[in-house]
């Protein structure tokens, strides 16, 4: 899906991970105002492409005053949850969070930061992975689901017996978390409709895929695949412009999949 860069006139975008390859895909597709990296970043204090103002190291330089409706982007690492939590919470600036690989303690403050404001939970950033988890793998988990039952009615066999199901996630080498955030989104997304099954998670590392995710799905004697491949980086950046609409939301903890339904 296609997303043409426009300027976001009403919204001060801030991007924490600026220079690395998920934040450069977002500044490349969108107006970011501010941009944070790492102290010891050699690309400090100038000014980027995509970037308005020079790079800073602490969400706590960005000029609030000046800023209007602030929203923030994590496209980090984990380890720079808590200055992110702590900077949104404080300040009440919606957050969307497209790092991965966070603890549980960590997932429990973005629920108390959610009771503040609207938060983006998107592992994904890709619009297109939100259409293909709600517009084809649902549909899909549907008639699984009626042809266990036809199954199970015939043969009197449990769906944990009858029923495999395998996410392959491939990406770059560099990639820090294994399985990918967005593995463990689509898994969790399927164990809403069923529960009772175990899904396995394999992950490839090589030298070029930018991210491929397969659900194969094993019922009896056959077996079935659907994926979704991000041929681009660019996708994720483009996303971030149907990300926008968080901005609108009531307080809460939010997917791509609740933005695509409206």
């Amino acid at each position: 899906m296609t997303t043409i860069k426009s300027s976001v006139e009403l919204t001060n975008l801030i991007l924490v991970g600026a220079t690395g390859k998920l934040g450069n895909s977002v500044s490349k597709n969108n107006y970011v105002t501010y941009g944070i990296c790492s102290k010891d970043n050699p690309l400090l204090g100038k000014v980027i492409d995509g970037i308005q103002e020079p790079l800073i190291s602490s969400l706590s330089d960005i000029n609030l005053e000046a800023a209007n409706n602030p929203l923030v982007i994590d496209a980090s690492f984990p380890e720079n949850f808590n200055n992110v939590y702590d900077f949104c919470f404080k300040n009440k600036i919606p957050l969307v969070l497209a790092s991965t690989g966070h603890q549980q303690k960590q997932l429990k403050k973005l629920e108390k930061l959610a009771e503040e404001v609207a938060v983006l939970k998107a592992p994904n950033l890709s619009e297109g992975i939100a259409f293909f988890k709600q517009e084809i793998l649902k549909p899909i988990i549907k008639l699984v689901k009626k042809k266990i039952r036809s199954i199970n009615s015939s043969l009197a066999k449990s769906p944990q017996t009858e029923l495999k199901i395998k996410i392959l996630e491939t990406h770059h080498k560099k990639k820090k978390d294994a399985p990918s955030g967005t593995a463990l989104d689509l898994k969790d997304f399927i164990q809403k409709d069923l529960n009772s099954v175990e899904i396995e998670i394999e992950s490839i590392r090589n030298n070029s895929s930018v991210g491929k995710h397969e659900i194969i799905f094993t019922i009896f004697n056959e077996e079935f695949t659907v994926s979704h491949n991000a041929l681009s980086r660019d996708i994720f950046g483009e996303g971030v412009n149907f990300a926008l609409s968080i901005r609108d939301k009531i307080p809460g903890i939010y997917s791509m999949t609740d933005l695509l339904k409206g």
